[in-house]
């Protein structure tokens, strides 16, 4: 007896406790509250907005205690529903307040690109600026030396003509392939069989040197003799005439370096050797100007 009596006080203890367990279950608006309430305790509500989540804890602990004073009261949904959405309103507050942040910083950061981009076009329109005006520099200077260049070959043509014009009054003057070529007969330059220039030559050397020595040209003298005689002797003869003709020139101011010497003997003859006519045109120094290199 005493065994059975035990196990029905058991039963009936039991029944007790879970009788009052389910008496004491919160109703779900509370659940909610508290749930809504720790999200925005533990989340950027309690950084943002911690006065609304005050007043959310406020209102819970309201909930709370009157709850635990009359738990069947229907004061206890309606506290519980006023913690809730005091604690949801943090919460939303919050999340539009980092809302605005965000939207701040993005614009902020899009208006400091904007000026670190307008900043770098300025930068880049300067530097062009400044390359287009020297380019534009450079250009003109250009300009001015091609000017200047074109004044200076019309200033040589025109010399060169008025010098052509002076010489060809004393001499014969043609042009080919070689450059302008400027032809002393023998006989009006040396006696026969000789090397030195008669007063006669250096008269129209004279004024051929001071026709060609501002010139800066390259001048070459070649000289030429018939077949009369033999070969060695006559190379030797025009190498003689041609450099007295160069040293004469120089001697006049027509600079030296520009001034070459050479002696062709018969070779090259212009007119036929059979004939005292074609042997006297043979005879002859030839003054080769030659264009600038």
């Amino acid at each position: 007896m005493n065994r059975n009596h035990t196990a029905l006080l058991g039963v009936t203890i039991g029944l007790l406790l879970t009788a009052c367990a389910a008496e004491h279950v919160p109703p779900k608006s509370l659940i909610d509250a508290r749930a809504d309430f720790t999200r925005s305790r533990d989340g950027i509500a309690a950084q943002l907005d911690p006065t609304d989540v005050h007043e959310a804890d406020v209102a819970l602990q309201r909930a709370e205690q009157a709850w635990r004073n009359e738990p069947d009261s229907p004061s206890t949904d309606d506290l519980a529903m006023v913690a809730d959405r005091k604690a949801l309103i943090a919460q939303a507050e919050a999340e539009a307040m980092q809302a605005k942040a965000d939207l701040d910083n993005a614009r902020a950061q899009a208006e400091a690109n904007r000026q670190a981009q307008l900043r770098n076009a300025q930068t880049q329109l300067s530097t062009t600026r400044q390359a287009l005006g020297q380019t534009e520099m450079q250009l003109q200077s250009q300009q001015a030396a091609t000017v200047a260049q074109q004044q200076k070959l019309q200033d040589l043509e025109a010399k060169l003509k008025d010098a052509r014009d002076t010489i060809a009054k004393i001499a014969t003057v043609k042009d080919d392939d070689r450059g302008m070529v400027i032809t002393l007969q023998g006989e009006v330059l040396f006696k026969t069989g000789k090397y030195d220039l008669k007063p006669a030559a250096m008269a129209k050397l004279d004024q051929i040197a001071e026709a060609l020595k501002a010139k800066d040209q390259p001048i070459a003298v070649f000289g030429y003799t018939d077949n009369v005689g033999t070969h060695d002797n006559n190379i030797s003869l025009s190498q003689n005439r041609a450099t007295a003709v160069r040293d004469y020139l120089v001697s006049k101011g027509v600079p030296q370096d520009l001034v070459t010497a050479t002696g062709k003997g018969p070779d090259d003859a212009i007119a036929d050797n059979s004939s005292v006519e074609g042997r006297a045109q043979n005879r002859r120094v030839e003054l080769v100007v030659r264009p600038k290199p």
